[in-house]
Parts: C-alpha cells; sequence; structure tokens
C-alpha cells in the first residue's frame, strides 16, 4: 500500500479491532487476553495492507472518522473511535510503517485515561509521543483546525454521551461539597440513562464503580458523600440491563474487572440477588460458582429477597432459592426452609431439606429431625441428611428410627442405617448391630434388607469392633447377610491395608 491509498473498506477490519480494545479496556486492564488478542487482530490486518511503508491518516469527525480524500467510514467501531479520540482532544490519528502491537496498546492506553488527566498531562499527542511509539501518532485540535459542521449520527450521539459521562465522572471525583456532587451525580444519571437504554451499559458500569468507591472510601469522602453516593448506586440498580451487565462482569470477567463488579454487587445488596440467582439458574460450571460466591459474600443483605424467591409461585424459582439458601448457609433461613419442607412440591421439599443439611446448625437439625414424621419420600431425605450432621440430636432421631418394634416403612429405616453409617459415631455402631442381630424365626425374610443395610452401614464405619460384630453373621445364619458381612469385612480389612 502506497501512503494514503487505503480505501475505507480496507482499514474497516482495523478499526474495528480498535474500537473493540477500547470498549474492553473500560472493565479490563490493559493486559488482560480480551484487550491483548483485539489488539494483535488489528496489528495483523495493519501490517497485511501496509507492507513496510504504507501510511494512512484518519480524520477525527464529529460523525466519525474519515480519510485525507473526505471518504467517511461507516464501518462498525467508527463512531466509537471516533468519540473517545475526539473527547481527549485528537483531530487525527496516522497509522504508518510496521506498526507493533504495543503502540496500538499506548494508543488504548491513553483512551482509557480521563480527558482531564491526559490535558493535564501535555495532550494527547505529548502523552502518546512519550511513551515512543513510533508506528501511531496523533495531532490534537488546534485554533486553526475548523470543520464544517457535520450531520449527526446515531454513533455521534452516544459518544458524545460516554465522553460526557467521564468529563463528569472526572469532575466528580474532585467534588468535596454533598451538594455540588449531588448536582453532578444528577447529571450522570442522566447520561447513564441514555446509555443503558442504546445498550451502552458497559460504558454505564464506570458510574456504577466510581459511586460504589465513593460509598466506601471511609477515609477520604465525608459521611454525607459517602451516603449520597450508596443512594445513587441503588438508584442505578433499578436499571436491568446496567445491573446485568455487572452480574456478568463480576461473574465472567477476570482479574481487576470482575473484583470491580463485585464490589458493585455488594454494595449494591438486595436488588442485585434477583439478577444473580437468576443467572446461577442459566449458567454453569465457574460463572455459577462465583454467582453463588458473590450472593454468600452479601450475606444478610440478601436474605430476605432469596427468601422472597424461595416463596415464589414459580417452583424453578423456589427451587433455585432453596439451593441458595443452602450454599449461603446462613442460619437467618431455616424456619422458611422448614416451611418449604411441607410444600406440596416435592423437588422443592427436597432441596429444602438438603439446604438444611448444608447450613448444619442445632435449628436445622431439629427441622430434619421433624420432617421426618412428613410424608414418606420427604421423610427418606430428610433421614439421608441427617447422615451428614454431627448433632446429638441427628443421631439420635436415626437410632430411634431403628427400633423395630416401632411400625415404621422399611425405606425410611434404610435411610436411617446409611446414615448411621456415614456418622460412624460409638452409638451407631449399636444400633447397627442390634439391626444387624435381629434374626427371628419367623418373619425372617422382612428384615433381611435392612440386615443387609446394616451390615454394610458396619463396614463403612470399619474398625476392629466392626469386625467382632460382622464375624458371628459372617460365618452363619442367611446367606445373604452371611455374603454381606464377609464383604464388609473385606471392605474393612482393605480399608486398614491401604492405611
Amino acid at each position: 500500500m502506497r501512503r494514503n491509498t487505503a480505501t475505507a473498506d480496507d482499514l474497516a477490519p482495523i478499526v474495528l479491532e480498535l474500537a473493540r480494545a477500547s470498549r474492553a479496556s473500560r472493565v479490563h486492564p490493559i493486559g488482560h487476553p480480551v484487550v491483548v488478542d483485539a489488539l494483535q487482530r488489528g496489528t495483523t490486518a495493519w501490517r497485511a495492507l501496509a507492507g513496510s511503508d504504507g501510511e494512512v491518516t484518519l480524520d477525527v469527525r464529529d460523525a466519525g472518522l474519515s480519510l485525507a480524500d473526505g471518504a467517511r467510514l461507516a464501518c462498525p467501531g467508527a463512531p466509537e473511535l471516533a468519540g473517545e479520540l475526539r473527547a481527549r482532544g485528537v483531530a487525527r490519528l496516522r497509522l504508518s510503517g510496521q506498526a507493533h502491537a504495543q503502540d496500538l496498546s499506548h494508543l488504548i492506553e491513553i483512551l482509557t485515561r480521563a480527558p482531564e488527566e491526559i490535558a493535564a498531562a501535555g495532550g494527547a499527542q505529548e502523552v502518546l509521543r512519550a511513551t515512543g511509539a513510533r508506528g501511531v501518532t496523533l495531532e490534537v485540535v488546534t485554533a486553526g483546525d475548523v470543520r464544517a459542521p457535520e450531520a449527526p449520527e446515531a454513533g455521534s450521539f452516544v459518544t458524545q454521551h460516554v465522553a460526557e459521562l467521564v468529563r463528569l465522572l472526572a469532575e466528580l471525583e474532585r467534588c468535596d461539597d454533598v451538594g455540588s456532587y449531588n448536582l453532578l451525580a444528577n447529571k450522570i444519571a442522566a447520561r447513564v440513562e441514555v446509555l443503558a437504554r442504546e445498550k451502552r451499559c458497559v460504558d454505564a458500569l464506570r458510574a456504577a464503580l466510581v459511586f460504589c468507591r465513593h460509598a466506601t472510601d471511609a477515609g477520604v469522602r465525608s459521611d454525607a458523600i459517602r451516603r449520597e453516593a450508596s443512594d445513587r448506586l441503588r438508584r442505578l440498580a433499578t436499571s436491568t440491563q446496567l445491573l446485568e451487565t455487572i452480574v456478568e462482569q463480576a461473574c465472567t470477567a477476570t482479574g481487576l474487572a470482575s473484583v470491580q463488579a463485585t464490589q458493585v454487587l455488594i454494595a449494591i445488596g438486595a436488588p442485585a440477588a434477583g439478577v444473580l440467582l437468576r443467572h446461577c439458574a442459566e449458567t454453569r460450571d465457574a460463572s455459577r460458582e462465583r454467582a453463588a460466591q458473590v450472593l454468600i459474600a452479601m450475606g444478610d443483605s440478601v436474605l430476605a429477597a432469596v427468601v422472597d424467591e424461595l416463596r415464589d409461585g414459580s417452583s424453578e424459582r423456589a427451587r433455585r432459592a432453596a439451593r441458595m439458601l443452602g450454599e449461603m448457609q446462613n442460619p437467618g433461613g431455616v424456619q422458611f426452609l422448614a416451611d418449604a419442607l411441607r410444600s406440596t412440591d416435592l423437588a422443592l421439599a427436597k432441596e429444602a431439606a438438603k439446604a438444611l443439611a448444608r447450613i448444619a446448625t442445632d435449628p436445622a437439625a431439629a427441622a430434619l429431625v421433624a420432617g421426618l414424621k412428613l410424608s414418606a419420600p420427604i421423610a427418606e431425605t430428610c433421614a439421608g441428611c441427617l447422615g451428614s450432621m454431627r448433632q446429638v440430636s441427628a443421631a439420635r432421631a436415626l437410632g430411634e428410627l431403628l427400633d423395630l418394634e416401632r411400625e415404621l416403612p422399611d425405606g425410611l429405616r434404610r435411610e436411617a442405617i446409611r446414615s448411621l453409617g456415614r456418622l460412624a459415631s460409638a452409638e451407631a455402631l449399636k444400633r447397627l448391630q442390634r439391626v444387624l442381630d435381629h434374626a427371628p424365626f419367623f418373619g425372617r425374610a422382612r428384615f433381611r434388607p435392612l440386615r443387609i443395610a446394616a451390615a454394610q452401614a458396619i463396614g463403612q464405619i470399619g474398625g476392629a469392633i466392626a469386625i467382632q460384630i460382622l464375624q458371628p453373621h459372617a460365618r452363619r445364619g442367611d446367606p445373604e447377610v452371611r455374603q454381606a458381612c464377609q464383604e464388609a469385612i473385606r471392605r474393612v480389612e482393605r480399608t486398614v491395608v491401604e492405611k
């Protein structure tokens, strides 16, 4: 390519990647893979076009970018990139020779800094020159650089709001009077509303980050300004699109962007709970785990919102909330989960039982013990969950289920036997031995499944005493029970060898 012979179509891939890198750098550090990849793609596109000595000059106009001959770039990203450059007083962008990714990185880093900061450092041209960049140069607007007005475009409208938001936030940083702070916050809220409506929530996120920082700057900001910043942050959270963007940044981004977004969500509190719960339901793996961690970090501030979800008429939402209460391990949710055990929705009741087991407090254990008197499926789930709890009341209730004189469902008893095997206490071993030793002449077949389950549970507990209990039944008696005891003994011996 000879100097300034590139067409608008030739430059479209480069401009698009620069715009992508600029957009990503608003929430990610410059070295983040998302930013680096965009810069690398932009560098590759430029080198393929320019060769060793190519050069192109882009004029920064009100409505976008244009070539030296006046041809306007209508490609995606051009209005956005032009807005960022124009906000920092740049009139022309020139790419020349073999531009390196590092040169473009210096350019993008300038676009992440506030316009006032760039102006104080001597202007974008000087700041870029100080980095040593050779393949990229900037020319700033001068008094003699007068341009004819251009017709407004959608991109120009949005980028103007982005630039104005950046300016207002920089002014807000210097404000220490609550009255002036409130006036600036009103103007910022208006810009955020426009950007959210235009689906530019990543840009609007800047305001949320600033308000969050001011709300938590105890040693820097006055109490009045901190309260005002907290209130403004909660007001921003009424924008569903913005809130979803913050949640996405917290749960899917990495590094500083994720940490900052998480801090914003914690500061927002309850209004963010519903979006986080929905994110947990709609995503998987690491993203879902991060959403759960954010909710846990929020603590009591989101408990009421999660409980409201639990009480919701939608079964899926209620089940999701029950799981989350368990993951949060907040004792304040025990009573609501105990009520959910009696739900007509069997899946919800089972989720509530599992959540109580994760909370694992004395009231949670009491709720599960009470659940043993409910319908058979719920009672069996509660019995299974009690096997993970170390409260004395859990072991006692499970042991009472093994009173063979009582009329109880065999399924419930088998679940209690398995749970006692997991508890592995001396009392559990005694209860299980009674079941294994119970071999009446009449009704032997009826108790066989329970005796087999008891043998397996004793083998799970292990130890020399377990072998002593199993050995008599491993030599004689019911063939199926005998085989179960022999297998349990081998399991105990194998465990001892492995240790």
